[in-house]
C-alpha cells in the first residue's frame, strides 16, 4: 500500500476547496481537519482505486466524502447516508456546488441500521457511521456482494469498530482478497473483496 502513501498530498487544501471544511478553525475540529493526516488519505485512497461509484455511510458534514470525490477521475455517482437530517442537509448543501459536472450526488437522511440490503452496488464504500460493535458489523454486512473496496474510518481510535471489523474480515475471509491498514490520524482499514 506504499502507493497510497505516495499519493497523499501534504494538505487536503492543496487539492480541495477550503470552504468545504467549514469547521477548520473550530476548537473541537481544527486538530484533525488541519492534521494533514486524515482527509489527505481519503483522497489518496480514492486516487489509487479511482472508483466510479462511492457510498458513504455516516457523512456528518461531508468532509471525508468530499475528499474521496476529489481523488477519483471516473466518478459517476456519489451516495451518502446520514442518520441526522440536519447533517444530511448540511452535507448536501456543502457538497452540491463542489460535485463534478455529470456526477449524480444523492445525500439521504437514512439509517443504515434499519436496512437489510443496499439499493445498489458501489465500487467503493466508506463505513463511518455507527461505531458500536453491532453497528459496524451490520454496516459491513451490507457491503457483501455490493462493493469491491470497503474502507472503515476511525479503525484505530474506535475499539468497538476495530473489533467488529476484524471479526467481520475473519468471518468472511473466503470473500476477501486482502486487507490493509493506513496509519493515519485515526486509522483507516481497507478491505478488498475478491472478484
Amino acid at each position: 500500500m506504499k502507493e497510497i502513501y505516495q499519493l497523499k498530498p501534504n494538505s487536503i487544501f492543496e487539492v480541495g476547496a477550503e470552504e468545504v471544511f467549514f469547521e477548520r478553525e473550530d476548537d473541537n475540529h481544527k486538530d484533525y481537519i488541519n492534521s494533514g493526516d486524515l482527509y489527505e488519505y481519503y483522497y489518496a485512497i480514492s486516487k489509487y482505486y479511482n472508483p466510479d461509484t462511492i457510498l458513504e455511510i455516516g457523512t456528518r458534514n461531508g468532509y471525508s466524502l468530499y475528499s474521496l470525490m476529489l481523488g477519483s477521475t471516473t466518478l459517476k455517482k456519489v451516495v451518502g447516508y446520514e442518520l441526522d437530517e440536519e447533517l444530511s442537509s448540511a452535507t448536501r448543501e456543502n457538497l452540491s456546488s463542489h460535485c463534478p459536472e455529470n456526477v449524480e450526488l444523492d445525500i439521504q437522511a437514512s439509517d443504515s441500521q434499519k436496512m437489510d440490503s443496499l439499493d445498489d452496488s458501489y465500487r467503493l464504500i466508506h463505513i463511518d457511521g455507527d461505531k458500536t460493535y453491532n453497528g459496524t458489523y451490520h454496516d459491513l454486512e451490507l457491503t457483501l456482494g455490493k462493493a469491491r473496496i470497503v474502507i472503515v474510518g476511525n479503525f484505530v481510535s474506535e475499539k468497538s469498530a476495530r473489533e467488529a471489523t476484524l471479526r467481520f474480515t475473519y468471518d468472511n475471509k473466503d470473500l476477501i482478497k486482502r486487507t490493509s491498514l493506513i496509519e493515519s490520524h485515526s486509522g483507516i482499514y481497507i478491505i478488498e473483496y475478491r472478484g
